[in-house]
């Protein structure tokens, strides 16, 4: 309500500025502007006799020449009725701005800023598609034409090329990239024909289907996903994707179990994350579903139970018990990280004690090195440092 209410104000506001110069009453200054100048005309005249620049004369004359020119004045009222029919077209100026202005807004607040808008493409968030997100911010792919034609030229290729599985699969990418849905569809199903077991090939086409179909799912693309997981129970795009066409079906504990599952395998920092974590919120909201129920029936990444591994032997972070390992090893990814930083964060405190403890900051700068947190490592490995060269 607060939003709607700022919004309208903003939008009087505007509208005030817009239209005030064509608000403004022009016979007030057109009305008198002649006559005006016709009387100072006089005025100077006389000023002019009296200071004994002018005889009386040529004085006449001249009161004589400016007063006819003010009787030519046509009266103000017919004046006033050409100014009038000079505003008409201003007044459908300010009849189109009332219209336009708030239909152009919704228009273009419809189109990119709506909260209910479909999310980019899962492909767009990928991991492995860090060349795209660079290209996206060195602003090459915002280029169509050449992107197009980059398609156009592989499309060409692959006429010549129809049992290559990666050329399929580019293809599709670049089509999914230039938003042409139905020729990425295309292309996958090419791929999809070649290798329906092959990684990314059958959430891929199953991704396309979704979007070629206005972001909803088919059985045949429901099918796709399907066999994606039982082929890979722990493909990232088909649990995201399985997950929304089961949210979409209101089926939400199933859904929550899918994205439940992708979150514990994913890395914190994954691309994808933002948009799962306001899916599951979106769901659970809808459903009323106690999100801590759902346990997750996969386990982490390897990549994060090294992480964990790292950072739980001894000679790194001093604290965590077996049971504390294990334990870990059953959290989520989240809550697994905060578990991890916990025990960083007591080998942190403790040094502000033992200031001088050369060992326990090695330990703290290899921690945050885990942790990536590159800063801090700096930081701690500078410490130690300072103690190795008063110990020298």
């Amino acid at each position: 309500m607060i939003l709607w209410f700022s919004t309208a104000v903003l939008f009087a506001i505007s509208i005030v500025a817009l239209l005030l110069p064509l608000l403004r009453r022009e016979n007030e200054v057109e009305e008198d502007q002649e006559m005006m100048v016709y009387r100072d005309q006089l005025a100077e005249v006389s000023r002019d006799l009296d200071r004994g620049l002018l005889n009386d004369q040529t004085a006449g004359e001249m009161r004589t020449e400016i007063e006819r020119r003010l009787k030519k004045l046509k009266p103000i009222s017919e004046r006033q009725d050409k100014l009038e029919e000079r505003q008409k077209p201003q007044i459908s100026v300010i009849i189109g701005l009332i219209l336009f202005i708030p239909i152009a807004s919704y228009g273009i607040y419809a189109g990119i800023g709506s909260p209910d808008k479909e999310d980019l493409p899962f492909a767009s968030r990928q991991i492995g598609a860090k060349g795209t997100s660079s290209a996206r911010e060195k602003g090459i792919i915002s280029e169509q034409p050449e992107l197009n034609n980059l398609a156009e030229n592989l499309a060409n290729k692959m006429k010549n090329r129809p049992k290559s599985l990666d050329g399929w699969m580019l293809l599709g990418r670049t089509y999914m990239t230039l938003e042409r849905w139905d020729d990425a569809a295309k292309a996958f199903s090419r791929a999809y024909t070649l290798s329906p077991a092959g990684p990314d090939v059958a959430a891929s086409y199953a991704e396309a289907l979704y979007m070629v179909n206005g972001t909803k799912f088919t059985d045949q693309s429901k099918t796709i996903l399907q066999a994606a997981l039982k082929a890979n129970e722990r493909d990232p795009k088909s649990l995201f994707y399985w997950g929304l066409a089961l949210s979409q079906q209101n089926k939400h504990k199933a859904a929550l179990q899918n994205w439940v599952n992708l979150m514990t395998i994913s890395n914190a920092d994954a691309p994808w994350m933002p948009t799962l974590r306001r899916r599951i919120n979106q769901s659970v909201e809808v459903s009323g579903i106690n999100l801590t129920q759902i346990k997750p029936t996969l386990k982490p990444s390897k990549q994060a139970s090294q992480k964990l591994q790292a950072l739980s032997r001894p000679d790194n972070v001093p604290g965590p018990t077996r049971e504390d390992v294990e334990a870990a090893g059953k959290m989520s990814e989240e809550d697994r990280m905060a578990f991890i930083r916990s025990m960083v964060e007591r080998l942190a405190d403790r040094l502000k004690d033992e200031p001088n403890d050369i060992q326990g900051w090695r330990r703290l700068a290899r921690a945050y090195e885990v942790l990536g947190e590159t800063e801090k490592a700096k930081t701690a490995q500078a410490r130690v440092r300072k103690i190795e060269g008063r110990q020298n």
